[in-house]
């Protein structure tokens, strides 16, 4: 390897038989970047054999085990502690990267020392691999627009790449964190400066029946809860330790999203209260009364006239 090309570790936590975990590896060793480690952090794969002969077949790569249950914080931690890279990314177990993408974001990094991570756009791909719109693109912010909800945070964790030295920095993964675990990282991230963009579409998030992430109402309300935790305890934790710039800008964020979740809870309420599922309606209803009245009535008084 060159001396001028840092070593990337490529972190893949996983505890399932993925059908999709061999393109995913695939994806990585198709990168025209050659200078990468694999790390596959084994939090109880059903299949043990079947991982490990899926992984031999990639060079540079290594499963390490840790007893279940864990939390995906906890297993990403896992496969950090044993990095070589001075450089990080993390990719789930169902997506790809075009072949593109770690020598970007190499280079992005290289072209701002002082940024403790980059990030890049992508694409939406159903379980076969077939794209389809939208795209979720990656554009320039500050720390300070990320950090009040201006400007979008980085889509996934898997489109950042991080400096192993800031995410030593601000302790890695918060290991009690079930979901928005990126998120929550990328916030501390955003204490140490501004994140470098790279605008390409270089990661592909599938969406299928067996993803993490759902869109059931069930699972709307603990992102929601999760997320104006998250956003609570930033601002807070801020105003603590006298950083009362970081502090507003948070609780801008917060108020933000207060706003954006009461308007979905409007939504889901309707939607609920025509399907004939009342107690589902009254609990949006209290939910979007509790956060934001205004944005809520306003979401409602929009449907019911047909406004947007």
């Amino acid at each position: 390897m060159a001396a001028e090309q840092p070593l990337v570790t490529v972190v893949i936590a996983t505890n399932r038989d993925s059908p999709y975990l061999e393109a995913a590896i695939d994806s990585v060793v198709a990168q025209t970047y050659p200078a990468w480690e694999l790390v596959i952090v084994d939090n109880g794969v059903p299949d043990g054999d079947t991982l490990a002969a899926v992984v031999a077949r990639a060079p540079r790569s290594r499963i390490v085990r840790i007893p279940p249950p864990v939390t995906v914080s906890l297993a990403r931690n896992a496969g950090v502690a044993v990095a070589a890279g001075d450089l990080l990314v993390f990719l789930d177990d169902d997506d790809v990267w075009h072949e593109e993408r770690l020598r970007l974001q190499v280079r992005a990094l290289a072209s701002r020392p002082s940024a403790p991570a980059s990030y890049c756009g992508g694409w939406h791909m159903d379980a076969g691999g077939l794209p389809f719109p939208p795209s979720w693109p990656a554009s320039p912010a500050s720390a300070g627009e990320m950090l009040a909800g201006r400007a979008r945070m980085p889509h996934i964790c898997g489109a950042m790449m991080i400096r192993r030295n800031a995410f030593a920095r601000v302790g890695g993964f918060s290991p009690e964190l079930t979901m928005l675990e990126d998120f929550e990282l990328a916030v501390r991230l955003l204490g140490l400066g501004d994140f470098v963009c790279v605008p390409d579409e270089l990661v592909g998030y599938r969406r299928h029946d067996r993803n993490a992430t759902s869109t059931g109402l069930a699972n709307l309300r603990v992102r929601r809860t999760a997320m104006d935790g998250i956003l609570s305890r930033h601002a807070w934790a801020a105003a603590v330790r006298g950083d009362h710039t970081a502090a507003r800008l948070l609780r801008e964020h917060r108020s933000r999203e207060r706003a954006r979740a009461s308007r979905e809870a409007a939504s889901t309420t309707l939607a609920a209260f025509r399907r004939g599922r009342a107690a589902d309606g009254i609990g949006e209803m209290r939910w979007g009364l509790a956060h934001d009245a205004s944005a809520y009535t306003g979401g409602i008084v929009r449907r019911l006239t047909g406004g947007r």
